[in-house]
This record gives C-alpha cells, sequence and structure tokens, in this order.
C-alpha cells in the first residue's frame, strides 16, 4: 500500500519538477487515478478522463510471467526484500521492447503525416526489416483480450479532443499491419495515444506502467515468499569445448 501511493506521487512530483512547478498534495476526496492527475496537473481532471486512465491501470496491473514480473519472482526466490524486488522489476520494465513500447508507439504515430501516410509508412518500415511496435504479443496470438476495452476509452478520448484523425491513422496502420502480417495490436498501441490525449508526455509513459504494474510486482512478490524455492535456471552450452 505504501509503494501504491509513493511511486505516483514521485512521478507526479518529477513531471511538475520539470516544469518549474512546485509539487501539488494529494486529496483524500479523490480517487487513485484523479489524485494522481490532479497532482500532475493542478487541477482535477474530468470523470471521463478520469475513468479512461483509471481502465488503463487496471489493464495494466498485473499481465502473468512477462520479463519485469519474472525479474522480481527472481529477486523474490533469493529472500531479498520487497524494494529490491521492485527495484529489479522496473529496471527490466525501463527496457525499450518491454515497458517503453507505448512510448514508441506515439512517437510512431506522429512521425506519420496522417491517416493516408499510414499505409505506406509501415510498408516502408516492413521494407527496411523495422521492428513497428505495439503488434503482436507473446501470448495473445488472435488479439490482444485487453484491446477492446481501452480503444472504448481511447475513441471517446479523442471524441472530446476533436482528434479523430489520430483514430484513422491509427486504423490505417492496424489494417496495414493485418494485411501484410496479419498481426494485431496489442494494449500498448492504444493506451500511448490514450495517454497523449491526456496531456501526458510521452517519456512519462513507463512511469505510469510502473505505478499501475506495482500491484502485480507485489502480489508475485507475496506468492512467491509464501512457498519459495531459489529459482536457478541451468544453462546448456551450445559451442565448442575448450580444452586445457
Amino acid at each position: 500500500m505504501s509503494l501504491l501511493g509513493k511511486i505516483p506521487t514521485f512521478v507526479a512530483a518529477d513531471h511538475r519538477r520539470r516544469k518549474g512547478l512546485s509539487a501539488v498534495s494529494p486529496r483524500a476526496d479523490l480517487g487513485f487515478s484523479e489524485n494522481f492527475l490532479y497532482m500532475m496537473t493542478g487541477e482535477v481532471p474530468s470523470p471521463e478522463v478520469s475513468k479512461a486512465f483509471d481502465v488503463s491501470m487496471i489493464l495494466y496491473a498485473e499481465h502473468g510471467f512477462n520479463a519485469s514480473t519474472f525479474t522480481c519472482r527472481v529477486i523474490a526466490s533469493t529472500l531479498s526484500d520487497l524494494n529490491s524486488a521492485i527495484t529489479g522489476g522496473i529496471g527490466a520494465l525501463k527496457g525499450p521492447i518491454h515497458g517503453g513500447a507505448n512510448e514508441a508507439v506515439m512517437y510512431m504515430l506522429l512521425d506519420m503525416d496522417g491517416p493516408s501516410s499510414g499505409k505506406a509508412w509501415v510498408e516502408e518500415a516492413l521494407a527496411s526489416k523495422k521492428k513497428i511496435m505495439g503488434f503482436g504479443h507473446r501470448v495473445y496470438r488472435s488479439g490482444d483480450s485487453r484491446v477492446p476495452t481501452m480503444r472504448t476509452y481511447l475513441r471517446g478520448l479523442a471524441m472530446i479532443n476533436n482528434r479523430m484523425d489520430l483514430i484513422e491513422t491509427m486504423d490505417a496502420v492496424e489494417d496495414a499491419m493485418f494485411n501484410a502480417k496479419s498481426i494485431h495490436p496489442n494494449v500498448d498501441f492504444i493506451t500511448g495515444p490514450a495517454y497523449y490525449l491526456m496531456g501526458i508526455e510521452i517519456d512519462f509513459y513507463t512511469p505510469l506502467f510502473v505505478m499501475s504494474r506495482i500491484t502485480g510486482w507485489c502480489a508475485h512478490y507475496f506468492e512467491q515468499i509464501s512457498s519459495n524455492r531459489l529459482i536457478r535456471p541451468l544453462a546448456l552450452l551450445r559451442g565448442p569445448l575448450l580444452v586445457a
């Protein structure tokens, strides 16, 4: 509970510090998502924005044995402390192909010149063997089950901000990817633009991920130590043996 309260406070305070603004204290009458957005912007968010952010936090909260969660469990299995395990999880999530996917999605969309350029952009990227973030998943082979829920709230944000052009660009990219690779978007393809429409700076998307995933990481930590066994995988050498 302490970490769930402190980490959003750090993130919101740092967001303001970078702008030369002083930190905003939380309000007891606001919920988790409302409070964070209030502490970040100094204004209580609209119900639509608060709900969309809350849904993203719920969808990101836990997701099985992904890289950062597995890192947490390995550290927990050594009987190290909770803070050390969470720090390890943050380090793994910092990697751009794990926690940085939604940031990369938004930079990609901003690099396009509207809906008409989406298809050509994807075709050029695939031709040059460029990795397109926000698509495919190691677990979900026929579509990320979190996408439909988050997509509903993204479209609501786009309507509020009069940015349906962004949705049209995303649709063009999604169609092009499916036609070329039969690959569906994952939730990062949706949350990146959603956070952008909330006015959150792109390089803060991964810290938002941490704010949510702290719940899943802690759950895995406590599960691990409740019936612990040291996680110590073996490695099989494939290559020439050096004989002295």
